[in-house]
């Protein structure tokens, strides 16, 4: 198991966590901190006795990892908090480690005033697959799983109203569409078109029976508000208007789940936020640690590829921020950070009522 993920699990499971250590633990002060002395894992403060700066280890199992250790730990005794602190630096580390080079550890603790904690990595793996399972909590609901669909913005599905707009009708043929989207009917990938058809059909804009494509009551209403005045067959995405937003957001809370693909990413993506507070979303198409990676696959109970996995959390993160239920906070570095703004835990909180709802629905008849 990676070491980044028994630490997110470890700092999620604090009871187990003060099972290890054997300190009065009050708080988390830092996590991945970064000082001159290197990058501490994370800090916590005592009860009224200054701090406790943890290195976590997984197996220490080679010389090599053994060494790095040690040196890591013989540089955070020089880390000072505030003038006056009083600090304990202690290693974390599995079990399962090799007993040679814990003996050695041991050495090396009682020479320069260390604590040596451990823990079950095993149960920590039993632990980790724990939360991801209840972060979730849709046994018995019809939900499926999020899929990358390479939507960018939903704003784009205003490209697809204009001739509905323009020619004020409910019904148009699949060739009607041709002016806006060339490729249709050219032989031509028609990927852009077919992704915004079905990102309209997942928000209940759209209904396709053959090469008929039929607004429904939302679609209409959807229709009607486009913004006007950015109105332009040369225009590929006009920005949602606000009548827009509102009528996707009463669409991704009317009920209809099941198999609407959209609106399970922007559940799913909104639960993945308030589970990493929103530090993990890509600026690119990579991840700075394939822990992290693998992370998101787990948690979205999925197998994508790297690229595929950034594209799916910056899409849906980009249809979060259109309809105000994300901040996002650019960075330099590999990630953005996401904030759920108070509208955003609104909609979560009632989404998550729903399918403990229909999951009570289904389960409790079981009950006779």
């Amino acid at each position: 198991m990676n070491e980044y993920l028994v630490e997110w699990t470890l700092l999620r499971e604090q009871n187990y966590l003060q099972k290890c250590i054997d300190l009065p633990l009050e708080r988390k002060v830092c996590q991945q901190y970064t000082t001159k002395y290197g990058r501490v894992d994370f800090v916590h403060k005592i009860k009224n006795d200054g701090f406790l700066i943890t290195e976590l280890e997984t197996q220490i199992d080679s010389r090599a990892k053994f060494s790095f250790c040690i040196e890591q730990v013989k540089a955070y005794k020089q880390i000072k908090f505030n003038e006056a602190d009083n600090h304990i630096v202690a290693i974390l580390f599995a079990e399962q480690s090799n007993e040679n080079l814990v003996e050695d550890l041991n050495q090396f603790a009682n020479s320069f005033t260390v604590k040596l904690y451990t823990y079950d990595i095993e149960f920590v793996k039993r632990l980790y697959d724990d939360e991801i399972q209840k972060s979730l909590l849709t046994a018995g609901v019809p939900l499926i799983r999020p899929v990358a669909m390479n939507l960018t913005h939903l704003s784009a599905f205003n490209r697809l109203m204009i001739p509905f707009y323009e020619n004020k009708v409910d019904v148009l043929d699949r060739s009607d569409f041709i002016p806006l989207f060339p490729v249709i009917n050219s032989g031509k990938s028609e990927s852009t078109f077919n992704v915004i058809c079905r990102g309209a059909f997942y928000f209940d804009l759209l209904l396709r029976e053959d090469d008929q494509f039929i607004l429904t009551e939302y679609g209409k209403r959807f229709r009607d508000n486009v913004n006007a005045v950015e109105l332009s067959s040369s225009v590929k995405r006009i920005p949602l208007s606000l009548e827009q937003k509102r009528i996707l957001v009463e669409s991704l809370l009317n009920g209809h789940f099941y198999e609407k693909k959209s609106k399970i990413n922007l559940y799913y993506l909104l639960k993945f936020i308030a589970l990493t507070d929103g530090e993990w979303i890509p600026r690119g198409r990579v991840f700075n640690d394939a822990a992290k990676h693998d992370f998101v696959n787990n948690f979205f109970q999925m197998n994508y590829s790297e690229g595929s996995v950034a594209d799916l959390l910056n899409f849906t993160c980009n249809h979060c921020v259109e309809l105000g239920l994300v901040e996002r906070i650019r960075t330099q570095g590999f990630f953005d950070r996401a904030v759920i703004t108070s509208f955003g835990s609104r909609v979560l909180n009632y989404l998550e009522l729903d399918i403990h709802l229909k999951r009570e629905k289904v389960q409790i008849p079981f009950q006779l």
